[in-house]
């Protein structure tokens, strides 16, 4: 039997077996019967993603679900076809790559077409013409690689709940906040060798609910980071990577609403004394992850357990001075003061995947749910999902 005399059923299942555009735009156009098809099976896709290949270290070659497609190479694609074949896309990945696949034009006129379009991965010109341009309904965007925010963006920022914005620094970014007050999740990572700014008397980010900043400086550089934070009220979660030795805490203001903190540092000689006067001002943190802190000793564990009241699990993978000690520490505390704390270091870190099965460490562009502690807690801070998608359910 020839492939195309099975019945339509079977060769929907099989289509739906297939998640590369590269294939998908190749069995569109074998004849009739298989565009209509692959037209049923794409109508389903919510988000096109790049692959960025296979890494060893971090990631095996994902399976994909039946809502994504995704591409990998820059080979030139037919473009006027995905208007047709993509109606329900939610988010797409406009990468480099993706733009060497498809002409500019043919882009375009897409995306005007998408009235479901509410996230971008990406940005990409011809002449002063932005992509940002021609999407005025978007929720969330990602300009990787940019240090600076497009003025179509500002102009739609009211509507845009999540923003990944890299190679900006936060004095940079100080500048434009106001022009969206409505964020409810912000990424920021600063890699350039120069200080990252500061941010004084900028807007209040009053529906920020989270927040992940990297910002690269010099490690005897004093880092204000945190003060950021201080403008964001009703922060919930924060994934900070630290570079410097030294940040900046300002002691009169508590933060009530903070309650997950990951910290993962970078430098070898943080102040410990520094670290403790930050924790104090989050007095209803529960979740808090420290990791590679090389500073970080079995009484100081004793210390951070006693100054918050409502902490509930404590990580601290890859602080080489932690060992059981510890953790029998923590044990004894719990016994002692009707406490509940889950500790985990180097020595039992595998048993945190069967106390909290919920939290996830699978790499992903995009995840279900915005949920900071499923989605992020575990992970490290490059390996933070680009868009937390609110569940459909």
């Amino acid at each position: 039997m020839f492939i195309n005399e099975l019945p339509e059923e079977c060769l929907l299942i099989i289509f739906g077996l297939i998640n590369e555009l590269d294939d998908l735009v190749n069995c569109y156009k074998v004849c009739c019967k298989w565009s209509h098809l692959i037209v049923e099976r794409t109508r389903k896709v919510k988000y096109l993603i790049e692959h960025e290949g296979d890494w060893p270290d971090r990631k095996p070659f994902p399976s994909y679900p039946l809502n994504h497609v995704y591409y990998q190479t820059e080979e030139p694609i037919d473009g006027t076809c995905l208007d047709t074949l993509f109606p329900n896309l939610m988010v797409a990945d406009f990468c480099t790559k993706f733009c060497k696949k498809v002409g500019y034009e043919d882009i375009v006129a897409w995306v005007k077409k998408i009235k479901s379009l509410k996230g971008i991965i990406g940005s990409f010109y011809k002449g002063d013409k932005s992509i940002f341009q021609y999407c005025d309904q978007l929720e969330m965007v990602a300009t990787r690689f940019e240090w600076y925010i497009e003025p179509c963006l500002k102009k739609n920022g009211a509507g845009i709940k999540q923003l990944e914005i890299g190679g900006c620094s936060l004095d940079t970014f100080m500048e434009d906040a106001e022009y969206f007050p409505n964020l409810e999740r912000l990424f920021i990572f600063h890699s350039e060798d120069w200080p990252a700014g500061y941010y004084t008397n900028g807007a209040i980010l009053s529906r920020l609910k989270i927040v992940g900043l990297s910002l690269n400086t010099y490690s005897d550089y004093i880092y204000h980071g945190f003060k950021f934070i201080n403008s964001c009220p009703n922060l919930q979660s924060a994934h900070i990577r630290l570079y410097s030795n030294h940040i900046f805490v300002d002691e009169s203001m508590k933060h009530e609403s903070l309650q997950d903190l990951v910290l993962q540092f970078y430098s070898d000689d943080f102040c410990w004394n520094q670290l403790k006067e930050l924790l104090k001002k989050y007095p209803n943190l529960k979740h808090l992850a420290l990791r590679e802190f090389i500073s970080l000793e079995n009484e100081t564990v004793l210390q951070l357990v006693n100054i918050l009241p409502n902490l509930v699990l404590f990580d601290a993978r890859g602080c080489i001075k932690v060992t059981q000690e510890a953790a029998s520490y923590v044990q004894d505390y719990n016994r002692l003061h009707g406490r509940l704390i889950k500790f985990y270091f180097d020595g039992n870190y595998r048993e945190i995947h069967s106390d909290w099965p919920q939290l996830s460490t699978k790499w992903e562009i995009i995840s279900q749910g915005f949920d900071f502690m499923k989605h992020c807690f575990l992970k490290d801070f490059y390996d933070l999902p680009t868009f937390l998608i609110p569940s459909e359910d």
